[in-house]
């Protein structure tokens, strides 16, 4: 019984021990092919009325793929939500001293 704890012990730090490199060649190696990119934020509104719930809907489900997401509610009245949406890009050109 303790044999066999102390072999599986022994073959958790070994796994672990050859993992960890594996994992950091390839986090060091994502790491560089990435570094002439940096990541801006955009923000763009969408007026959701209530009247054309199921448009609107459908709208915001289009920009979801495209990569927008809700950032905040900016106000509402009783015939529409407006709302802010963001993405995130990625961009070659240099970033400000990033």
């Amino acid at each position: 019984m303790l044999i066999e704890m102390l072999s599986h012990f022994a073959s958790v730090i070994f796994t672990a021990v050859v993992i960890y490199p594996i994992v950091l060649l390839i986090y060091r190696h994502e790491r560089k092919r990435h570094e002439n990119y940096h990541i801006t934020i955009e923000y763009r509104h969408f007026l959701f009325y209530y009247r054309n719930m199921e448009d609107c809907l459908t709208q915001l489900n289009a920009l979801g793929t495209e990569g927008w997401e809700i950032a905040t509610c900016a106000g509402e009245d009783s015939f529409a939500a407006y709302l802010i949406l963001k993405r995130e890009t990625l961009h070659t050109s240099k970033s400000n001293g990033k």
